[in-house]
């Protein structure tokens, strides 16, 4: 007996640990179905019952079961709540359920609708199959009646607190299905018999897809239980009477139900298209936006017909929910339009209008009192639960009876959100203790057991006046209650399922953001994308990674910026921050400008990691306005010092700038301090204080002020700039080099300003040093006409020192560098006439021919082919020199005159340089242009050695009143001059012998100009 007695308190011991343990629920979604799943331990006995939508689920422990596992719902199931002994599941309209065991677990998968569900008779009109009972037909449940205005209405949490719906009404005993090894006690069935006419509720499937269809009293007793999954029996209560045929009912019955509300699309002035919703008199309304959606929910149940709306472009997608006492409208809303609601009477109209447009309803107007939040609205109706479409969590709606104030902004809290609506008020509840009622005049938003907290005293903040839109949840709260929000969402991923867990994680790496702890962020969002291959693709995940690599310095991280997400105002924000940390100030400056109050809203943590680097990407920018308030919100805070200085110099205020910068380098944050320094010496520089030598002194001292990225690359290209300013290139040259050694990946960028410092050292050296140092780098001259005019300026400041073997050799070594083509071919054009230039024929044709390549470009051909002919006249074989430069045409005509007259032949060389002349001479009796002036000068020459009268007198007409020098012009009117032929002419000739006299003194400036530039 005694050992019977301690065995028994060891049973009651362990059947007491057993109660206490937790029943958790998981949820998944599935191709074709949502499945929710009840992690029992030992399989237990359960029964279901179905009425329409809505599912009741009894199981021996209803208390044990733990719901917080079955906040994200999966697809097809509405609503879970926990309702007086049973769990309830409202499934979306014209979903079908299923069930099995898997070992102790229980599953339920909700299917999707099937595309014939409306076209299916009614369960109870089917025939009976094998092994089915027929489901009785139940009555729809009636609405409730909505409450009176001064009456308080109250909506929760459905896990946690709320209070006890009313009792369900049971399916008749043929519907009760009971799974399980052992029985368990019957509810009373409900006396109320069913109404005529009520729609049948749709048939309970099995796992083999069997039907309880209905069966005559006889049959039914008859009928044979079927296995629904492992080790469990389908067994069917007996019935105590069967509901009356269908075929005695009165005909259309079925058809019995209330007025539809027929929904009409109109036209309003300037607007387009709008909704109108004759819901009738007293039906109060609520509206909102949730990701792409529009929400309108009606205080109605009367179903809704949308007839033309369901083609109309700006409602696509429309459909009506129906809940509980109310009824839900969605569609897809463009991310650019907001909605306004109206009253006519008893109807309502929803008018989409542009965001930007200014609405009528003034802000809603919130307070704290005494732990809760009070929000004062015009004539409050009630308050509707349903779940969120973005998140899953209960989302408590709050209707009003009048187009009353709306809220403008998101406002975010520890436990709940407060959301911008379009009417009325909405609460995302984040906690099971949140509660919202209708009063009087107002809304009531509690949590039960603690208050409502808020960092300011007040719910309405900046944002409610300027109406910026957010993307993310990223509450402004003090940091205790940040930190509890971060401990209770680290524990909703603890609770939650591996593959359930992306949501919770970015949840939490919001919160970490607004604490001021990117890299902590970045980290929960990447343990998000490893555990959860959907959240790779999710565009909140990839733009919160974006973000957080932002405020880690990793900029080159943050692409996750360029997600494609709804426009907000927070978009605009954090894409302009990434543009100013980028360093172009002058782009990213409107959309600060245009985000500022959204940016000031920030929590602390977050916010002054962002005031710095707006408020100089403003003052930088243009900004000066916009700057100033973010400085003045901010007050006194040493990291806005450089910021502070950026502005007062954007104002001209140099004294003031000047100081702001000197506190700033004293400070201890080192890249402000080497901001700071060089912003001074440029500023310093800009004013006059500094020339560019000393601004180049000073710079160098800061070179290693900071270390390692974009900010010390960019002080070295400046100092190698005020360097060449000073006249110091080779300096400048050393220190771009330096710079590319240390920062291999940017040499390529860097290589442009090495060039440039490379060919001013070659400029301004003297000839042997520039000599040698192009020597060293020869890689670095540049290919193309800047190469070779550098190099040809090289060559002949060495020839000028008498050195043009030197200049030889340079072009030469350069020549040979380059592979064939036409760089190697200018430049040996270019070494042919330094050689012709030293009467070195041979030399001048031995550089064309290994210079020679094919398909070069005509210009560059016809200048080889000059120095070509000219190398060859010079050797004494004038006659293939000519027939060459015959051969050119009128581009060979100068050099074949040249020709032509060193043999003497001033007649064939008066005509060459004729056809020349006459091709580039401008029609008109405008002067020429001084070269052609020597030009016809010259010309003038041959055709008097010639002794071409007629021609003189001709050339004479043709061009004495367009030479415009002077000297030019005297010589040009001796040389064509008619030939004295008696007395008369004696003063003629006086004049002309007085000008043959000064005549070398005149031209001696023009052959002096000849050497210079030759």
């Amino acid at each position: 007996m005694r050992r019977a007695t301690v065995g028994l308190a060891f049973a009651l011991l362990a059947a007491s640990a057993a109660a206490q343990d937790r029943i958790g629920v998981r949820t998944g979604d599935h191709p074709g179905f949502g499945r929710i799943v009840f992690d029992w331990t030992a399989a237990p006995r359960y029964r279901m019952e179905q009425e329409g939508d809505r599912v009741l689920l009894r199981f021996p422990d209803n208390d044990a079961i733990d719901l917080t596992g079955a906040r994200r719902l999966p697809r097809n199931l509405l609503a879970v709540n926990r309702t007086a002994g049973a769990i309830e599941l409202t499934l979306r309209p014209g979903a079908r359920i299923r069930h099995f065991r898997n070992g102790p677990k229980v599953a339920f998968d909700i299917m999707d609708p099937s595309g014939d569900v409306a076209a299916r008779p009614p369960a109870a009109a089917t025939a009976p199959r094998r092994g089915g009972a027929q489901a009785e037909a139940r009555p729809a449940r009636e609405a409730a009646p909505a409450p009176a205005s001064g009456r308080e209405d109250t909506a929760r949490g459905p896990l946690a607190g709320a209070p006890p719906s009313p009792p369900p009404i049971p399916l008749p005993p043929s519907t009760r299905l009971a799974f399980g090894p052992a029985p368990m006690p019957e509810a009373p069935p409900n006396p109320a018999s069913p109404p005529v006419g009520a729609a049948p509720a749709p048939a309970v499937e099995t796992p083999r897809n069997l039907a309880a269809t209905a069966a005559p009293p006889r049959e039914a007793a008859r009928a044979t239980p079927g296995a629904v999954g492992p080790r469990s029996l389908l067994d069917v209560a007996p019935t105590a009477s069967a509901p009356p045929p269908l075929s005695v009912l009165p005909p259309l019955a079925g058809l019995a139900g209330p007025q539809p509300i027929r929904a009409r699309l109109v036209e309003e002035a300037g607007q387009g298209a709008a909704l109108r919703l004759p819901a009738g008199a007293g039906v109060a309304a609520a509206a909102l936006r949730r990701g792409e959606q529009a929400l309108v929910l009606l205080e109605t149940e009367r179903p809704i017909e949308f007839g033309a709306l369901l083609r109309a472009p700006a409602f696509a997608g429309i459909q009506a929910q129906r809940l509980a006492g109310a009824t839900l409208i969605s569609w897809t809303l463009a991310p650019d339009r907001q909605l306004v609601l109206r009253q006519e009477g008893p109807d309502w109209f929803v008018v989409p209008v542009p965001r930007e447009q200014p609405t009528i309803a003034a802000p809603l107007r919130a307070e704290i009192d005494g732990g809760q939040a009070v929000l004062h609205t015009e004539r409050p109706s009630r308050v509707v639960t349903v779940n969120d479409p973005l998140t899953g969590l209960p989302l408590l709606i709050g209707t009003v009876s009048a187009a009353a104030p709306r809220q403008m902004a998101t406002r975010n809290l520890a436990e709940f959100d407060l959301l911008e609506t379009f009417l009325g008020v909405a609460v995302l509840a984040r906690a099971d203790r949140v509660a919202l009622r209708a009063g009087s005049g107002r809304f009531l938003l509690s949590i039960e057991g603690g208050a409502v907290a808020v960092a300011n005293g007040t719910l309405e903040g900046g944002l409610a006046e300027t109406g910026m839109t957010r993307s993310f949840d990223i509450p402004s709260q003090p940091v205790p209650a940040l930190q509890e929000r971060l401990r209770s969402q680290q524990a909703s991923v603890g609770a939650a399922a591996p593959l359930l867990r992306a949501e919770p994680r970015i949840a939490a790496a919001q919160t970490l953001l607004a604490l001021g702890l990117p890299q902590e962020a970045q980290a929960m969002l990447r343990l998000a994308v490893q555990e959860s291959p959907s959240a790779a693709r999710d565009g909140r995940q990839l733009f919160l990674s974006g973000m957080a690599a932002l405020l880690s310095g990793r900029s080159a991280e943050a692409r996750g910026l360029d997600a494609e997400l709804p426009a907000s105002d927070e978009i605009i924000l954090w894409r302009a921050l990434r543009v100013a940390i980028q360093g172009e100030a002058g782009a990213a400056a409107p959309g600060l400008a245009a985000t500022v109050p959204l940016l000031l809203s920030y929590p602390e943590g977050l916010r002054r990691r962002l005031l710095p680097i707006a408020a100089e990407a403003l003052a930088e920018g243009g900004q000066p306005a916009a700057s100033r308030r973010l400085l003045e919100a901010a007050g006194e805070d040493p990291p806005l010092l450089l910021a502070q200085g950026l502005l007062e110099e954007a104002q001209g205020n140099t004294d003031a700038a000047l100081g702001a910068y000197e506190a700033a380098a004293a400070s201890r944050d080192r890249l402000m301090r080497a901001r700071a320094v060089r912003r001074g010496i440029e500023l310093r520089l800009a004013t006059g204080r500094l020339d560019a030598a000393g601004a180049a002194r000073q710079l160098e001292l800061t070179l290693f002020a900071w270390r390692g990225d974009a900010q010390e690359i960019s002080t070295r290209e400046r100092l190698a700039a005020l360097r060449r300013q000073a006249g110091d290139p080779r300096a400048a040259l050393a220190l771009l080099r330096e710079t590319e050694a240390l920062f291999p990946d940017r040499a390529p960028a860097l290589r442009d300003l090495t060039q440039q410092a490379f060919l001013q050292a070659l400029e301004t050296e003297p000839p042997l040093g520039a000599v040698g140092l192009y020597d060293a780098h020869p890689e670095l001259l540049p290919s193309g006409e800047a190469g070779e005019a550098t190099l040809a300026l090289l060559a002949d400041r060495l020839t000028a020192l008498d050195l043009p073997d030197r200049a030889a050799g340079l072009l030469r070594r350069a020549m040979e560098r380059l592979p064939a083509g036409e760089g190697r071919a200018a430049l040996g054009a270019r070494l042919a006439a330094q050689r012709l230039g030293e009467r070195d024929a041979a030399g001048a044709l031995e550089a064309l021919a290994i210079s020679s390549a094919p398909r070069l470009a005509p210009e560059l051909i016809e200048r080889r082919s000059l120095l070509a002919a000219q190398a060859e006249a010079r050797r004494g074989h004038r006659e293939l020199a000519a027939e060459a430069l015959k051969a050119l045409g009128p581009a060979g005509d100068e050099a074949l005159s040249d020709i032509l007259a060193e043999a003497r032949d001033f007649a064939g060389a008066a005509a060459a340089l004729s056809r020349h002349l006459a091709g580039l001479a401008p029609a008109g009796p405008a002067s020429l242009p001084e070269p052609l002036q020597r030009l016809a000068l010259r010309n003038a020459v041959f055709l008097a050695m010639a002794g071409d009268e007629p021609g003189l007198a001709a050339h004479r007409a043709r061009y004495a009143a367009r030479m415009a020098r002077p000297e030019l012009a005297a010589a040009f009117e001796v040389l064509t001059a008619d030939p004295v032929r008696g007395l008369a002419d004696l003063p003629r000739l006086a004049r002309e012998l007085n000008l043959f006299r000064r005549l070398p003194q005149s031209l001696e400036p023009l052959r002096t100009a000849l050497r210079t530039t030759g």
